[in-house]
């Protein structure tokens, strides 16, 4: 009768320490998930960016190329002024929270080359997230990357009419959304009181 309280008791405990090891776990997954978000999310509202211009290639600075204000700051509104003297032309520069909308103010044809176009360095405040979308609103093939934490925005060759746009939008990583962060716990917590029920089931039939 002893021994079998006794081992009553051990499996008693054995589940209250399976129980605890869940709760730790499904805490330390919540915790993951919040500070993977907050580090995931792109805010540039309130960074200091310096802007650049190179042409021909991505090592040759285009003594051409200037901006209205640089470094400037990331606000509400257009943040800076590109112009490119060949002849000149001149492009909004306008950083929003997690994108960046390039608007070409005349009529421009890029020449063709390894590298033609700007690119952005964040001097202060948050990087730029990955990039998730390049969009040209006239078709225009631009290719933007980021290399070093730089965004390298090429469009040599192409043309753009007054008014087109490029839109670079910068996505949130591959951090998981909490909401698979929740799916995720309540996996694990399932599996946890599957094995405290398989642990605590007698057969029907005592041999």
């Amino acid at each position: 009768m002893s021994d079998g309280l006794c081992e009553d008791s051990f499996a008693t405990l054995l589940k209250g320490d399976l129980m605890r090891k869940i709760l730790l776990a499904s805490t330390a997954l919540l915790a993951l998930s919040a500070t993977g978000a907050a580090r995931a999310s792109t805010d540039l509202i309130g960074d200091t960016i310096q802007g650049a211009y190179f042409f021909p290639n991505d090592a040759t600075p285009d003594p051409d190329a200037s901006y209205s204000v640089n470094p400037f700051t990331v606000g509400a509104g257009v943040d800076s002024v590109l112009s490119v003297c060949r002849p000149c032309v001149k492009t909004n520069v306008d950083f929003g929270a997690d994108q960046l909308v390039l608007t070409a103010l005349g009529r421009v044809k890029y020449a063709s080359s390894s590298f033609n176009g700007p690119t952005f360095s964040v001097l202060s405040g948050d990087p730029f997230g990955a990039i998730s979308s390049v969009i040209a609103s006239g078709g225009q093939s631009v290719v933007v990357s980021i290399v070093g934490g730089v965004l390298r925005v090429n469009w040599e060759g192409q043309s753009f009419s007054s008014g087109d746009t490029v839109t670079v939008s910068f996505g949130s990583g591959t951090v998981p959304e909490p909401s698979t962060w929740l799916m995720m716990l309540f996996g694990f917590a399932g599996l946890g009181f599957t094995g405290i029920w398989a642990q605590g089931r007698k057969p029907a039939v005592e041999a």
